[in-house]
Parts: structure tokens; C-alpha cells; sequence
């Protein structure tokens, strides 16, 4: 498989499961205690990161091993119950994620037809 298309493919996993976090933050907006989470998608400069040792207790530790999702809590400011869930920015978040989605599907869509027309002699 091409690297873009395995790429393309993280991509779209990933907003799957970015989309399931986000939905299940909406769904607990009024879960009392409750802490907004994310996920966050390792960067080649958050692998090179995780190639590094740390030799000393006083070294910055790198992030842990693991695969391309990092989940994440947000550690806002919340309100007087201790849920920190703001439904605007989810629905904000959502909508980015979803766009995320589209896009690399159409990317991947437009890789599959390039290569079915490279085959067929199109």
C-alpha cells in the first residue's frame, strides 16, 4: 500500500474515534465532575520525540509509546458542578473533525480512482 493512502487511512480512524470522544463529551455535559477529553494525532515531530531516552530523572520524559491517538484531558476552568463541558465548543469541535473526515475521504476517493485509471489505461 502507498504511504499516502496508509496515512489517508490513520486519518480516517482517527476521526472516527476523535468523533466518538467528542459525542460522549456532549452526552455528559451535565454529568457533574465530569473532565472534557480529546484526542490528539501524533505528529512526525511527536515520534521523533518518542525516539528519545531519557537518561536522568531530571530530563523532560517524552511522550509514552503507543499508537498515533493520544488521549487527552482539556483541564478547563468548569463550572460550579466540575464539568468543564462547553457544548458549543464540542459541537465546534465536532464540526472540525467532521470536516477532517470529509476531506480525507475525498483525498483517499481521488488516490483509488487514480490508481483504477492507471490500471484500466483511462
Amino acid at each position: 500500500m502507498d504511504g499516502t493512502i496508509r496515512r489517508l487511512t490513520e486519518i480516517v480512524e482517527y476521526t472516527m474515534e476523535r468523533h466518538r470522544v467528542l459525542l460522549g463529551n456532549l452526552a455528559n455535559s451535565d454529568t457533574p465532575n465530569y473532565r472534557a477529553k480529546d484526542l490528539r494525532f501524533r505528529t512526525v515531530f511527536d515520534e521523533e520525540l518518542l525516539r528519545m531516552r531519557r537518561t536522568s530523572p531530571l530530563h523532560i520524559r517524552a511522550l509514552e509509546a503507543g499508537g498515533r491517538m493520544v488521549a487527552t484531558e482539556r483541564n478547563g476552568a468548569g463550572w460550579l458542578d466540575g464539568n468543564d463541558v462547553e457544548e458549543d465548543v464540542e459541537m465546534a469541535r465536532i464540526t472540525e473533525n467532521s470536516i477532517l473526515y470529509q476531506t480525507a475521504i475525498r483525498l483517499l476517493n481521488g488516490r483509488f480512482k487514480m490508481y483504477r485509471n492507471l490500471l484500466t489505461g483511462r
